[in-house]
């Protein structure tokens, strides 16, 4: 009898960790290439340009930009960055970076894909990322200054691997060519061991709320939101796929619970945050961190609250 539930659970532990392996990979693969096509052709210096003076504005079209530069989340926190220092201002640059992850177009048709055409899952997901990320874009934009924001470039050391800052277009076409497979190759292993790893703990913690029967959804939601939000930052899946593994979280932790889940991890997990301490000053990430999250879980609560 023993070994029938230890085979049991194994075989349902297996089967909703290869499903989410199975289904995210392709969308995976896809975003790799994009971005690594945009990191080929585009420079910090054409957002800058695109962007305009007025810094409200110009902070509100920064959250949009995610649409139409889906790029690969190890290069947002160098961009960012490169984006302040060649003058764009502090709450625009924190704007792009919080909202490119989530408002990309294959971010919102993986999650509608994984929810299986739930389109209250997919608005919930673009528009808090939108509010929240333009709502502390706003908030840095008052309280903080250009010198109080960036390390030095000696004190500076880029924790991405992909060689994404090197890799500008050259006049060669197998050049080109080369340095398009070195780059998605790299970044889609890179993504590939986080998401592996995502989805073996995610498969553990499914069945294990499946056997202990703990419903954070009728019971204790309030608590469902915390706990969601602290798996999302350990776990540091890439948000191309995230929603596959969310979407085992439902039934638990209800709407609330996996909104909170998809928009912070692709604004703040544990691998974002060891690159913007190697890119920005203490302060900065640790008032980005406490803005980030308390506006989340607001938000979630809100979710809760009002049962959307």
């Amino acid at each position: 009898m023993s070994s029938f539930i230890n085979s049991e659970i194994f075989n349902s532990w297996l089967s909703t960790f290869l499903s989410i392996i199975v289904e995210s990979l392709p969308f995976i693969l896809i975003g790799s290439i994009i971005s690594a096509i945009i990191q080929l052709f585009l420079k910090e210096e054409t957002i800058k340009k695109f962007l305009p003076k007025n810094k409200i504005i110009s902070i509100i079209l920064a959250s949009l930009m995610g649409l139409f530069l889906p790029l690969c989340e190890c290069a947002i926190v160098p961009i960012g960055r490169s984006l302040i220092k060649k003058g764009v201002s502090v709450g625009t640059a924190t704007t792009f970076m919080l909202a490119v992850p989530i408002i990309n177009p294959i971010v919102l048709l993986s999650t509608y894909y994984a929810f299986s055409n739930n389109l209250s899952i997919v608005f919930l997901r673009a528009f808090g990322g939108l509010f929240i990320s333009i709502l502390i874009g706003l908030i840095l934009e008052i309280l903080t200054k250009k010198t109080q924001v960036i390390k030095n470039d000696t004190d500076y050391l880029s924790s991405c691997d992909c060689g994404c800052e090197n890799l500008y277009m050259k006049s060669n076409f197998f050049t080109n060519l080369k340095n398009l497979i070195d780059h998605t190759s790299k970044e889609f292993l890179d993504i590939s061991r986080y998401f592996i790893l995502g989805a073996f703990l995610a498969g553990i913690v499914s069945v294990a709320m499946g056997s202990l029967n703990i419903d954070f959804k009728n019971i204790m939601p309030s608590m469902g939101i915390i706990v969601m939000m602290l798996l999302t930052f350990f776990l540091s899946l890439c948000s191309e796929a995230d929603a596959f593994v969310a979407k085992g979280f439902l039934s638990s932790f209800g709407n609330s619970g996996v909104i909170a889940f998809l928009i912070l991890g692709p604004m703040l997990d544990l691998k974002n945050v060891i690159l913007l301490l190697g890119a920005f000053k203490k302060k900065y990430v640790f008032s980005l961190m406490f803005l980030t999250c308390s506006i989340l879980a607001l938000f979630s609560y809100l979710v809760l609250f009002f049962g959307l």
